[in-house]
């Protein structure tokens, strides 16, 4: 009996349809990125301000928008789980975009740990008026700030050339004009608004930098050159 050996099927070889599959999908979640940008700057300074007659953007914090008893909370509520899907497939997009690079990987991992810690933030979100919900916010926000210093410097350091670069460049703007809007809190004043929108925007930015930087599935030896 003769077996013809064309006919056996091949095992552990993928497929070219099932590689652009997976590659469209790994498309797609990095695309969510810019998205969650996007819709942060969308839902905060467009919509929820617009809701709150007299608030000042370049005077007073983004995070009063998402606070119990600002006009403009039950409009953006919404949008605050939106960005934590979109900003979580992202992170996901990262981590399946630079396999072979574990310093990547590590930065794909927190990057989505990051969009996840947004679910604590909306269970301790700031109460206008009320003191009492200061503490556990504040640190439920250092804990997300600490998850984005840590990406941010994991995929500083996993790239090499230009995209190191301005990684550490978006790091240090975002790190020090938050430092400075603390500073200045609790406001209203110039300093606090359009410092802690600075520090915010350099981040959102370097997302859809990364995003863009990412689209070419890199290998790793690829990755060190971009």
């Amino acid at each position: 009996m003769s077996i013809d050996k064309r006919r056996l099927p091949q095992r552990g070889r993928a497929t070219p349809h099932g590689s652009q599959r997976r590659d469209a999908l790994r498309k797609v979640l990095l695309t969510a990125g810019p998205l969650s940008s996007l819709l942060y700057v969308i839902a905060t300074d467009v919509v929820a301000a617009s809701q709150w007659d007299g608030y000042q953007r370049t005077e007073q914090m983004v995070s009063e928008l998402f606070a119990v008893g600002s006009p403009g909370r039950d409009v953006v509520l919404p949008f605050t789980w939106v960005y934590t899907v979109l900003f979580t497939a992202f992170g996901v997009g990262v981590w399946n975009s630079v396999r072979g690079n574990r310093t990547l990987r590590i930065g794909g991992g927190l990057l989505t740990g990051y969009g996840l810690w947004n679910i604590m933030g909306a269970i301790y979100p700031l109460t206008l008026g009320d003191d009492a919900s200061i503490p556990m916010h504040i640190l439920a926000t250092n804990i997300q700030l600490a998850l984005m210093v840590a990406s941010m410097c994991f995929v500083a350091a996993g790239f090499r050339g230009r995209m190191r670069a301005y990684s550490i460049v978006s790091l240090v703007a975002s790190a020090v004009m938050g430092m400075v809007a603390f500073m200045a809190a609790p406001g209203p004043n110039l300093v606090l608004g359009i410092g802690e929108r600075i520090s915010i925007g350099a981040f959102l930015l370097w997302v859809a930098v990364l995003a863009v930087a990412l689209w070419k599935r890199p290998r790793a030896d690829r990755t060190a050159q971009v």
